[in-house]
């Protein structure tokens, strides 16, 4: 199986970013690292963000996945499904608006 990298930049409704950070470090970072082929999950907060030649929302998190599968877009897709389920329960305090979600995998290293 083959190793990923998902890379989710996303931020809060205005006023909702403690609420928002409580609800992905003590809830949803856990939800999804339970998943088969989730190998770690990591949650930071961002300290500098530039954006060049877009207009890009200021991010309130960066949260960087690791992933071990043959299928990264079904694993997303399976994800993305449990979404606001028991087993997944989701926040309204998330704002999608301008949301960056990426999988890669390594090319190089140093």
């Amino acid at each position: 199986m083959a190793r990923y990298h998902y890379v989710i930049l996303s931020r809060s409704k205005p006023g909702r970013e403690d609420e928002y950070r409580r609800w992905y470090a003590e809830h949803h970072l856990h939800d999804v690292a339970r998943q088969p082929g989730v190998i770690s999950a990591r949650l930071f907060a961002p300290d500098v963000q530039r954006v060049y030649h877009l207009d890009a929302p200021a991010y309130v998190l960066m949260t960087i996945y690791e992933l071990e599968t043959d299928d990264p877009e079904a694993l997303l897709a399976k994800i993305r499904g449990m979404s606001g389920s028991d087993e997944m329960p989701a926040t309204d305090a998330i704002d999608k608006s301008g949301m960056v979600q990426i999988v890669g995998h390594q090319i190089a290293a140093v």
